[in-house]
């Protein structure tokens, strides 16, 4: 579930910053989970360039990487971040050809062999941030 943080402006606009917590179960048997978050933000239009903070939940115990996908029926990569373990944060670009109104991304995650991760991801979590990018 996604929820306003704050606005602030940028050029002008009034831009909501949405942020969100997801928890995923996985049903595959691979490091590569099935399921994804869906991120919804609100965008001001073409030309704003957006991002997304992911951090990874203080409780995972084995590192995992994220993925952010388009979620405009051709599901293209945008981006990933490096393998992050318990408490970190990295980011992604979006982009900037969103139309004005509400849009979303997907967030996926891959994991990383080690600690209590013996060859499959079972679950994930994220705490995912969509901003605009200042200039």
């Amino acid at each position: 579930m996604a929820f306003a943080l704050g606005t602030m402006s940028i050029l002008g606009f009034a831009t909501a910053v949405s942020a969100a917590t997801f928890t995923v179960e996985c049903t595959s048997t691979s490091q590569l989970c099935d399921r994804t978050a869906t991120l919804n933000f609100t965008s001001d239009g073409p030309g704003i360039e957006y991002a997304v903070t992911l951090k990874a939940p203080s409780t995972h115990c084995s590192a995992v990487r994220y993925l952010v996908y388009s979620n405009d029926g051709q599901r293209r990569l945008l981006g990933r971040t490096t393998f992050l373990n318990a408490g970190e944060s990295s980011y992604v670009f979006l982009g900037n050809n969103y139309a004005r109104g509400s849009q979303s991304v997907l967030i996926g995650a891959e994991g990383w062999i080690g600690n209590c991760n013996t060859g499959r991801l079972h679950s994930w979590g994220v705490d995912a941030h969509a901003y605009p990018v200042p200039r």
